[in-house]
Formats: structure tokens, C-alpha cells, sequence
């Protein structure tokens, strides 16, 4: 994988623009080939499979090291919110994610998926974003890069989910940024969030047009955590599987950065939060589970991982 390279030259945000830029495209020769392999499949199972084989530049698409990856942390503005997670729900989540026990734990052990779990000191949240910019460039660019240790060991297939106290407002004033769209501050909100995001999208409206920095000053570390998964599953061909929303806005970001930045990513589902639908038809990728799952533990990415492995199990048996 290309590594961030410390230049005294460079600002922090220049190398992942320039890891962006590395991203190796679709293999449709791979694709094709397997396609001619096995010419009696077709719908959901050829989809599937054939997005597996073009980028994992396969003619044979496998998972033998499939990994669901969590990423925790928190932002001060859950401390004015009442609804969403808080940080006890976050810790006692990490608590028995590494304990192995909950249910993601119990689909990953079943379905013979790895289970990771980013710890990004959601005891110290980021600044309230509605009064600051939630991260400096070097932190947020220090934290891309931590996030790109989730595609190691040999991970062939990933899913990432962020669990962030007060993510749900960050997840608005992003979509809201990114979409252009301030007029949909209404319906399933708390009026805490609807101000907290109002007032953060007044305090940063000057530099919002900037992806990066419209992360750094809206997103959190788990945000951050995401894109750099992200960048870094597409440069060492893993696909991805985004489980939840903030998922979902995170890799609409990186379009924003570079077109086609997440084509190597389906979507586990839709999920609770307001902006999940259009967040989804915004970026355009399949969704792979119907129905809305309000889990925050990974369980719905999980569950579409284990599908993903069920569809392509009897084209490597018959291989």
C-alpha cells in the first residue's frame, strides 16, 4: 500500500489528495473473464460477484479474510443532544466488542468474519463543531492515516461502520454541506440538533466547498477513521461494504474529492438516521439489505458481508 510520506513541504491534507489520486480503477478484464467462466449466473449473484472480481483484479472472487471494522469515538456537542448515542453507549459497545460478546460478535464468529474495533479516544470528543472546527488539519490528516491500519494483515474484503457519541448531528451538518440542502434541517430531529447543525453550517459556510476540510470541521475522528479505510481498502483492491450513515456520507465526500472514489463500496442497508435515503441515492452504489436496521454496532454490515459470502460460495466451490 502507498504509504503518507512526512514531506516539511507538503500540508497535511496534500498526501491524502495524492493517495486519492494513486486509486487503481475497476479491472474489467478480470470481470469479463470471470463472467465467461461462469455464463449460466446472472442477477443479484452476477452483480456481486463480478463487482468482487473487477476490483479485486480476481477472475476468481474470494473472501478469505473478510473484516468488519469499528471506529469509536465522540463529539463534544452529544453533551447538548438528547438523542443519539452517548459516550457510556460507546464505551460499553467497544467493551463488548473486544470482550467478544453482543451480536455482531456472535455474526462475525458465525459467518468467519474478523472483528476490529478502532479505539479514537471517544473519552476526549473533538471540539463542538458548531463553534469550531472539530479537528485540526494535521490531527484529522494523522487520524485518515490510522484509519488506513484497518485494511492490514491481509484483509481481502472489509466493512466499516463509525459509533460516535453525537455523530447523528455531525452526520446532518455534513449531509446538509455536502448536499446543499439546508432546507431539509426538519422532521425526525431533536431541536438541539437542528440548531447545533444551523449554527455550524453558519460558522463554516466559507470553507465548506473544500471536502477535506468540510471533514475536518464537521466530521469526527471516526469520520476521518472511514475515509481513510476507504482510501485505503481501493488501494490495495479490498472491496467495502459502508454500514451506516455516516459511512455512506463519508464516502459521498470523497466523490466530492474525486469521482469514482467510491466505486469499490456497496452499502450494507438504510438506517435510522433522517438523511440515510438520500444519502444513498446521492452516492448511488447498491444497497445490499432492505429494510431500515437501527443497530450501531456493526451487526447490519455483518449480516450483508455474511450475504455477500453466501452469494459467491458456490462459484469458488464450483471453481
Amino acid at each position: 500500500m502507498s504509504q503518507m510520506n512526512p514531506n516539511p513541504n507538503l500540508l497535511p491534507f496534500d498526501d491524502i489528495r495524492a493517495l486519492v489520486d494513486q486509486m487503481p480503477g475497476f479491472d474489467v478484464r478480470a470481470a469479463t473473464m470471470f463472467a465467461q467462466q461462469v455464463p449460466q449466473v446472472s442477477g443479484r449473484v452476477s452483480e456481486v460477484a463480478s463487482w468482487l472480481a473487477g476490483w479485486q483484479a480476481q477472475t476468481g472472487p474470494k473472501m478469505r479474510r473478510p473484516v468488519v471494522a469499528l471506529f469509536a469515538a465522540s463529539h463534544a456537542v452529544a453533551a447538548e443532544l438528547d438523542a443519539g448515542l452517548q459516550l457510556d453507549e460507546v464505551v460499553d459497545l467497544v467493551g463488548m466488542v473486544q470482550a467478544r460478546s453482543g451480536p455482531v460478535a456472535r455474526i462475525c464468529e458465525h459467518a468467519e468474519l474478523g472483528l476490529k474495533v478502532f479505539e479514537l479516544a471517544p473519552e476526549l470528543p473533538v471540539e463542538d463543531f458548531s463553534r469550531a472546527a472539530a479537528m485540526q488539519e494535521s490531527d484529522c490528516a494523522a487520524t485518515i492515516a490510522y484509519g488506513m491500519e484497518a485494511t492490514t494483515d491481509g484483509c481481502d474484503f472489509l466493512v466499516v461502520r463509525a459509533v460516535a457519541a453525537g455523530q447523528q448531528a455531525s452526520i446532518t451538518a455534513m449531509t446538509a454541506a455536502l448536499l446543499g440542502d439546508e432546507s431539509s434541517l426538519t422532521g425526525l430531529r431533536s431541536p438541539q440538533e437542528i440548531e447545533i447543525t444551523a449554527r455550524a453550517l453558519g460558522f463554516h459556510k466559507s470553507w465548506l466547498k473544500s471536502p477535506l476540510e468540510l471533514l475536518r470541521r464537521l466530521g469526527g475522528r471516526e469520520a476521518a477513521a472511514v475515509a481513510g479505510a476507504i482510501v485505503a481498502a481501493r488501494l490495495q483492491r479490498v472491496p467495502v461494504i459502508l454500514d451506516g450513515s455516516t459511512a455512506v456520507c463519508v464516502a459521498l465526500l470523497l466523490e466530492s474529492l474525486r469521482s469514482g472514489s467510491s466505486d469499490h463500496c456497496m452499502v450494507s442497508c438504510t438506517d435510522m438516521h433522517p438523511d440515510s435515503s438520500r444519502l444513498c441515492k446521492a452516492l448511488g452504489r447498491p444497497v445490499l439489505l432492505s429494510g431500515n436496521y437501527d443497530g450501531h454496532d456493526g451487526t447490519s454490515g455483518a449480516l450483508a458481508a455474511s450475504l455477500v459470502a453466501n452469494l459467491i460460495s458456490p462459484l469458488n466451490s464450483a471453481g
